[in-house]
């Protein structure tokens, strides 16, 4: 980890005492250009700031070993900067390239509570356009956050979490474990709350307005008309990102937000490909599937597959799997977009 520096230090100190987002203290700190002058600043204008230990400071922030990107720094994001209400610094933990990548990045966000239909559709979307080297932004919440996560690391791809309260205390809660996962498969973690700043109900627009600046387009899986994705879907216009929406039963009131953006002109999509059209992003799937490692049961279906589509029990037939291998092998060959399932035939994508 990079050293700690003095500037890091106050900011953590401020952050804590004035909570994001207040212009007053954003309007100041432009003005002296620095969290130490703002400090003395705020400190003469008697605002109950108490005194700072900077041993403290640093002890907290080395513990964590998390980086600190403040509004000034030469890496701090221009996605964030150029909007209205960008945070005055950041607390990152682990792959900060990510924060800098120019790849593709597309937020996929939705309930907390998703049907077996929102869950495999997350799975499956966050699987095939990680596996395209597209980075997966999302905000950590139970239900489709959680699954757009562990479906791109699960698949080796990379994604950015950003949380609603301090990254020290979201390590200690039931989302520490997720967090070392994303960690160890060289994700990335991003909050503008100090590291033990609880997570409060405003905060939760606040991190969706980070995951909307720094995506490309934000995919909404499964929304109901009160749903915090729907939050991040404003932002995402009111920056002018892309918002591609997943469409669901009509009398489901999971889907009731979700159509509703589709009304307003949201992009229905039904394939990764309806995504990728919109950023003219191209990839050749034949050489694409020269770099996938089939398993030995997949190739097999694979042979088999070459001489026509073939339903399940063909399948079987041909390859000696059993009906309860073919199911879940079949469903992971769809995820990564080698096979369809067409009227009961499984068929290759060429």
């Amino acid at each position: 980890m990079e050293n700690l520096n003095l500037e890091d230090l106050y900011f953590n100190f401020i952050n804590k005492n004035f909570k994001p987002y207040q212009p007053r203290i954003f309007k100041l700190y432009h003005k002296l250009e620095s969290f130490k002058d703002l400090y003395f600043k705020l400190l003469e204008d008697k605002n109950n700031i108490g005194g700072i230990n900077l041993d403290l400071e640093r002890r907290e922030l080395e513990n964590l070993k998390v980086k600190i990107l403040k509004f000034k720094d030469a890496e701090y994001p221009n996605s964030l900067k150029n909007i209205d209400n960008p945070p005055l610094g950041l607390y990152l933990l682990g792959n900060i390239d990510l924060i800098k990548n120019p790849n593709l990045s597309l937020a996929i966000v939705g309930t907390r509570k998703p049907s077996n239909y929102g869950t495999l559709i997350t799975n499956k979307f966050a699987s095939q356009l990680s596996e395209l080297g597209i980075t997966i932004i999302s905000g950590l919440a139970y239900g489709i956050d959680t699954f757009a996560h562990k479906s791109t690391f699960n698949n080796e791809g990379k994604t950015i979490a950003v949380l609603g309260e301090g990254i020290g205390i979201a390590l200690k809660s039931d989302k520490g474990n997720l967090i070392k996962k994303i960690l160890e498969n060289n994700g990335l973690i991003i909050s503008e709350f100090s590291p033990f700043t609880t997570a409060l109900p405003y905060h939760f627009p606040l991190r969706n307005r980070i995951i909307a600046a720094l995506s490309d387009g934000v995919l909404i899986i499964e929304a109901p008309i009160n749903s915090g994705s729907l939050i991040t879907a404003n932002y995402s216009l009111k920056f002018g990102k892309e918002i591609f929406v997943i469409p669901g039963e009509i009398t489901n009131k999971n889907f009731e937000g979700s159509h509703n953006l589709i009304k307003q002109g949201a992009k229905l999509v039904t394939s990764i490909d309806d995504i990728l059209s919109e950023f003219n992003f191209n990839y050749d799937l034949k050489n694409k599937l020269i770099n996938i490692k089939l398993s030995p049961q997949e190739e097999l279906i694979y042979e088999c597959l070459k001489l026509g589509a073939k339903s399940i029990e063909e399948i079987n037939k041909e390859t000696k799997l059993s009906i309860s291998d073919l199911l879940v092998i079949l469903t992971h060959m769809e995820i990564k977009k080698i096979i369809k399932n067409k009227e009961g035939k499984f068929y290759l994508i060429n």
